[in-house]
C-alpha cells in the first residue's frame, strides 16, 4: 500500500468512528474519541460525543410513565407540567442508550426523579420550602427511606408513618426497593453507598450556603464528585441486566474512572444551571465562582477556566478507561462503555432540557 493510501485509509477510519456507535448494543471502545480529539484541549467549547441513542419515541414513553408515577405519589404536585418540560424519560433514555427493558429503565427514571427531587424539595429551591437549618435532618430521614430502620414495633410503626409522609420519602422507598428487584444485594449496596455519600455532600454543599463561604476549588471539586451523578452511573449494570462484581467495581482504577465520569457530567451541570439555581432562589456558587475567587480573575476567565477542567477531566476519563479496556473482563467492558454512553447523553440532555435551558 501506498503512503498516500495508508492515509487515505486512515482518514476513512476516523471518518467512521467520528460517526460515534450506530443502533443498540454497538459496543465500541474509547478509540474514537483517541483518534479525533485534539492535541491540545479547548477552552471556550465543551468537548463531547454525540449521544449513543437518540430515540425520541422512547424517551417520551417513559417520561409519560414517569409523569403519571410522580402523580400517583404526590412528587412536584400542582408542578407537572415543569416535570413534563425537563423530560427525564429522554434523559433516561439518552444514558442508558444499551438497555431496551422498559421496567430496567423506567426504574433509572425513578432513581432520577426521586434524587432530583430530593433535591429541590429539600436542598436547592427556596420555592419547593427548602431551608438551609433542615437540609441535614432532611437528609439523614432520607437515608432511612433508603435502607430500612429496625426498632420495636411502636417505633417501627412511627417510622413507617413518618417515611409515608412525604412524596421525595416515598419515591426513594419505591425506587430502591425496585432496585432490589432487578439488582443483586451487592448491587443494592453500592447504590445505597454512593446516595448516602451523595447526601453527606449536599450537607457540606448547605454548610457553604450558610456561611456564606467559597470554598477552595480542591474542596469544591471533592464535594461536586460525590454530590454528582455517580449514583445513576453505579446503576449502570443493573439497568443492563447484568453484575460488575463488587471486587471489580471498588478497585481503585475502575473507582477513578467511575468518579471522572460523574465529575466531567456535572461540571457540565454547573455551567449550564446557573439561572435555574438563581431562580430557585440558591445563589450558590459553582465551579467557576470558586476559580474565580482563587485565581483573582474575572468570571469570563474562569468560566473558560472551567471548560477546560471539563475537557481535562473528559481526556483523564478516556486514557484511563483505554487503559482498563486492555485487560478487561466482559462485565467491565460493557460497564466502562455504558459510562461513555451517560456522559454523552447527560451532555446533550443538560444542553437542551427546559430544566435549565427552558424559560
Amino acid at each position: 500500500m501506498t503512503m498516500q493510501g495508508t492515509a487515505n485509509t486512515l482518514d476513512l477510519i476516523k471518518t467512521v468512528l467520528a460517526r460515534g456507535p450506530i443502533g443498540l448494543g454497538t459496543k465500541t471502545t474509547n478509540v474514537a474519541a483517541l483518534l479525533n480529539r485534539p492535541n491540545q484541549e479547548s477552552d471556550t467549547e465543551l468537548r463531547h460525543r454525540l449521544p449513543y441513542r437518540n430515540d425520541e419515541a422512547l424517551g417520551e414513553e417513559l417520561n409519560e410513565r414517569l409523569i403519571k408515577w410522580a402523580d400517583s405519589i404526590g412528587l412536584y404536585q400542582g408542578h407537572l407540567d415543569y416535570l413534563r418540560k425537563c423530560n427525564f424519560g429522554r434523559y433516561v433514555m439518552l444514558t442508558y442508550a444499551f438497555s431496551e427493558d422498559r421496567e430496567r429503565l423506567f426504574l433509572a427514571g425513578q432513581a432520577m426523579l426521586a434524587l432530583f427531587g430530593l433535591d429541590d424539595y429539600f436542598v436547592d429551591d427556596k420555592r419547593a420550602g427548602s431551608t438551609l437549618d433542615m437540609v441535614g435532618r432532611n437528609l439523614s430521614i432520607c437515608m432511612s427511606a433508603l435502607d430500612e430502620p429496625f426498632f420495636t414495633p411502636k417505633y417501627n410503626d412511627a417510622t413507617e408513618k413518618g417515611l409515608a409522609a412525604h412524596p421525595v420519602l416515598v419515591a426513594l422507598r419505591q425506587y430502591i426497593n425496585k432496585t432490589a428487584q432487578y439488582g443483586t444485594p451487592q448491587q443494592v449496596a453500592r447504590v445505597r453507598h454512593e446516595d448516602m455519600c451523595l447526601f453527606v455532600a449536599m450537607c457540606q454543599e448547605s454548610s457553604w450556603r450558610m456561611n456564606k463561604m467559597v470554598a477552595p476549588v480542591w474542596e469544591y471539586l471533592g464535594g461536586r464528585q460525590m454530590n454528582g451523578f455517580t449514583p445513576c452511573l453505579t446503576m449502570i449494570d443493573i439497568v443492563e441486566g447484568y453484575e460488575l462484581p463488587h471486587n471489580i467495581y471498588s478497585m481503585p482504577s475502575v473507582r477513578q474512572v467511575v468518579k471522572i465520569a460523574g465529575l466531567i457530567c456535572v461540571m457540565v451541570n454547573d455551567l449550564v444551571s446557573s439561572d435555574k439555581e438563581e431562580e430557585a432562589g440558591v445563589n450558590q456558587f459553582g465551579i467557576r465562582e470558586a476559580i474565580q475567587k482563587e485565581e483573582g480573575c474575572t468570571f469570563e476567565a474562569a468560566h473558560r477556566m472551567g471548560i477546560r477542567l471539563h475537557n481535562d477531566l473528559l481526556r483523564i476519563f478516556e486514557d484511563e478507561s483505554s487503559k482498563l479496556m486492555v485487560y478487561a473482563t466482559p462485565e467491565l467492558r460493557k460497564y466502562l462503555i455504558g459510562l461513555e454512553a451517560w456522559i454523552a447523553g447527560s451532555h446533550r440532555w443538560h444542553t437542551t432540557s427546559d430544566r435549565y435551558s427552558g424559560k
